[in-house]
């Protein structure tokens, strides 16, 4: 049997009240992560998933900022330029892709020799 929800709600009406007596959203969200020993971030996440329940989220579509008719964001530019570079998902030549693999292993090998050597030091200070 599911346990009734107790955390959100209470967070809720927290933010809401120091919110109500002039705080900030992200003064609100701060106080209530230092009192809990949590994250703004996590008590950000709660707020917002009461407030969309009780039917008080953003509406849907809406953006925070309206961006000029035509003009697409610098995401969509590097979207946009990098799909025109593809042929068909595929890169220009086997020599790249094979690059690309070799790459991905050397940096591989040396992501695994760090943790190793991170781990060998940790074991020797521990003892």
């Amino acid at each position: 049997m599911a346990r009734t929800a107790t955390i959100g709600p209470a967070i809720f009406e927290q933010v809401n009240k120091l919110v109500a007596d002039g705080k900030s959203m992200t003064e609100a969200f701060t106080q209530i992560a230092r009192e809990r020993k949590s994250r703004p971030g996590t008590v950000s996440a709660n707020y917002y998933r009461i407030a969309r329940q009780q039917g008080q989220g953003r509406k849907p579509g809406a953006t925070r900022t309206r961006r000029a008719a035509g003009k697409p964001s610098a995401t969509q530019r590097r979207v946009s330029s990098a799909q025109r570079g593809r042929h068909n998902g595929r890169t220009s030549s086997d020599g790249d892709l094979a690059s690309l693999a070799n790459q991905i292993a050397g940096l591989t090998r040396e992501l695994v020799r760090r943790v190793e050597e991170r781990d060998r030091r940790i074991r020797e200070l521990v003892g």
